[in-house]
């Protein structure tokens, strides 16, 4: 019974130029050619070997030379939509007039808050005002929300710890 599968004929396809003896044994499930099963075993483990980029690359300011592994990358990117979804989900409105300010009001625990759009030598950082300092510098006008969005839900749980104290006594 032949033991080759598609993986196996791809392999022969893509190696034909370079490789002479395809022999197959079936019962050790190799090829018979010492070169052929080294470049056999290189082929069919490619895929486990980390990928890496072959340039340079800039995802929300953020550099990733050549030769950094697409994981990072990835990873990166999964930061980022993570971000935009907290952003996307939160109930804090801002508005703006020019596009440099957003205002919130009657936000919990902080009141009014201040997100500024600053653009230096061709970079953009977004600052965030509450709790009476400015905080950033932030990648993103959404990563100032998400930032917002965790204190709050620190002071919340503050909030609870200290209601749950208070019964315990």
């Amino acid at each position: 019974m032949n033991t080759k599968v598609d993986i196996n004929l791809q392999f022969e396809e893509a190696m034909r130029l370079d490789l002479n003896d395809f022999t197959w044994d079936d019962e050790l499930e190799l090829y018979e050619d010492e070169k052929t099963q080294l470049c056999w075993l290189t082929w069919v483990t490619r895929d486990s070997q980390p990928q890496v980029l072959e340039n340079d690359c800039m995802i929300d300011q953020t550099w990733f030379m050549k030769g950094t592994p697409v994981a990072n990358l990835i990873k990166h990117a999964e930061g980022i939509y993570q971000t935009e979804v907290a952003a996307q989900n939160s109930k804090i409105k801002f508005g703006t007039d020019d596009n440099e300010h957003w205002f919130a009001h009657d936000v919990p625990f902080f009141g009014r808050v201040q997100i500024d759009r600053i653009e230096e030598h061709g970079l953009v950082e977004w600052d965030i005002y509450f709790n009476e300092c400015w905080q950033g510098p932030f990648n993103s006008k959404a990563k100032c929300i998400q930032h917002l969005e965790e204190c709050i839900q620190e002071k919340v749980e503050e909030k609870a710890r200290k209601k749950q104290g208070l019964e315990n006594i």
